[in-house]
């Protein structure tokens, strides 16, 4: 069957309202074009905020895009690829180790250790091979992500506001379902927990993350976890879900016991082994903090929130001083002095590992914290004899 030429012309040039223009779709953007947008974000930032983006757990946008340029700065193919685009100076080749002590400080599985002497030659304590898992965490597109999409958005709009935050979380209790994290700048949540069982007291289970990016892989829980000491973050539930959990009403103020860690420049303070303020506030740590560099509580100097427990504004004060009372034999009195007289004393500093102060807090949760004691010398808590 043929069709009369002189109909067809005539019924395209009668087309009045473009039904038979075929839309064309602009071409699939190239890796390279992916890496120049994401690296034009960054620049933007810059431009606004005037300085680069910074690790920041309550602003998970600059977090993500600190991450990025990270990830970008560490990677030589992608300072040469955006070299051109580079307008504010940020794409510098990182450091290399000023010496052979420093490689060896950073070796944490002991390959350059030698009996006698370095040997880069020979491998030894090389940690055994172990059996590989069964199944592989691989990312691949999420099917059903429409379904996740409204999660992640509201997800945002809490931590926007203020009703989630980021927090640093490695233990294994705090990842369940329906818990969001942040791994390498990408939110993700804990979709599903496969069938767990617990070896040598630990949880054993394989779950279904899904990311914002539309993807979705099936991590071990404890990949998660080790992930979170690396850098990750656990965004904490809504106050209101917390709230429900301690029996409390929706209207009850919340406030926060915080542990802080100083970015102080001076020599003394940085020498200080872990050193770490624990305090409270009745409102939110972020408004506590923003003007720490011109408090003498907080040694005149910026701070970087290290750990942030909610819980009832009206308690906050009393756990704070159980907190104190249980590290007190590690506690750093910083005292300032005007013509030989003392004039203030910052007492909520302490010499303590972040790790402690985790296991504190669960014992101050069970109520068997009175049947513990902490040793400043081994940084460890035992129990009372």
């Amino acid at each position: 069957m043929s069709v009369d030429r002189v109909w067809l012309e005539q019924i395209i040039s009668e087309d009045q309202h473009g039904l038979l223009e075929v839309p064309v779709k602009a071409p699939a953007k190239s890796g390279h074009d992916r890496l120049v947008d994401g690296f034009k974000e960054i620049c933007a930032f810059i431009e606004r905020h005037g300085r680069a983006p910074e690790e920041n757990p309550n602003d998970i946008a600059e977090f993500q895009l600190h991450h990025r340029l990270q990830g970008i700065v560490n990677d030589p193919d992608q300072r040469e690829a955006l070299a051109e685009y580079d307008v504010h100076g940020v794409l510098v080749e990182p450091e290399p180790p000023a010496s052979i002590e420093e490689i060896v400080a950073k070796d944490a599985f002991g390959i350059l250790d030698g009996e006698d002497q370095i040997d880069i030659f020979t491998l030894v304590n090389v940690p055994e091979r172990k059996e590989q898992p069964d199944e592989v965490a691989e990312r691949r597109e999420c099917k059903d992500f429409d379904e996740f999409r409204p999660l992640f958005e509201e997800c945002h709009a809490q931590l926007k506001t203020g009703e989630r935050k980021l927090i640093e979380s490695g233990k294994q209790d705090s990842i369940n379902a329906g818990t969001f994290f942040v791994v390498g700048g990408v939110l993700g949540y804990v979709a599903e927990v496969g069938e767990e069982k617990r070896e040598g007291g630990r949880r054993i289970a394989r779950l279904r993350c899904v990311y914002e990016n539309g993807t979705e892989s099936n991590p071990l829980l404890r990949t998660v976890a080790r992930a979170m000491y690396d850098g990750g973050r656990i965004v904490t539930e809504p106050a209101l879900v917390t709230l429900e959990k301690m029996g409390l009403a929706p209207e009850t103020p919340m406030g926060a016991l915080y542990v802080l860690q100083s970015l102080s420049a001076d020599p003394q303070v940085r020498a200080i082994p872990h050193l770490c303020k624990i305090g409270f506030t009745k409102g939110t740590t972020a408004d506590r903090i923003k003007n720490a560099k011109n408090e003498k509580t907080y040694l005149n100097a910026p701070v970087h929130v290290v750990r942030e427990y909610i819980l009832p504004s009206a308690i906050a004060s009393d756990v704070e001083s159980l907190v104190h009372t249980f590290f007190d034999a590690a506690r750093i009195e910083v005292a300032y002095e005007r013509e030989g007289e003392r004039v203030a004393v910052a007492r909520e500093w302490f010499s303590v590992p972040i790790e402690a102060v985790d296991e504190a807090v669960r014992l101050l949760e069970a109520g068997t914290i009175t049947n513990y004691a902490y040793d400043p010398a081994s940084g460890l808590i035992g129990l009372v004899r």
